[in-house]
């Protein structure tokens, strides 16, 4: 139904996937932080969501927004790192943060045509 199908709807679908990505990265790292041969997964996707975001934005001049690389998600990285594992829950933290602020906002989008729909209010 297109009802539901709405850009905003549709962004906060995608930017879910998004946080959902991440935090399955992180975890791996985490699960794995005591293996000494294991390479740190890649877990930032925020230049994807970025993208994502700026298809739907206009902007006067192209330098306003700037241009994000295109990730390379869920890869290990090329330089050696280690991996630090409070650096890593805190990352797993952040990236709930942003889960939970989008799943509420999402939410809210649809309790509003609830209420359209149904002229009331939950």
């Amino acid at each position: 139904m297109k009802i539901f199908e709405t850009p905003t709807a549709s962004l906060f679908k995608k930017a879910l996937d998004v946080y959902t990505r991440q935090h399955e990265g992180i975890a791996k790292n985490v699960a794995f932080a005591n293996d000494p041969d294991y390479k740190k997964v890649k877990t930032d996707f925020s230049a994807e969501l970025q993208k994502l975001t700026d298809r739907r934005l206009k902007v006067s001049d192209e330098r306003h927004l700037g241009n994000p690389e295109t990730p390379t998600p869920l890869r290990p990285d090329s330089v050696d790192e280690n991996l630090d594992i409070a650096e890593e829950m805190s990352k797993l933290a952040e990236n709930q943060v942003r889960f939970d602020f989008t799943a509420r906002a999402l939410r809210r989008k649809f309790d509003g045509l609830d209420t359209a729909i149904n002229g009331r209010a939950r």
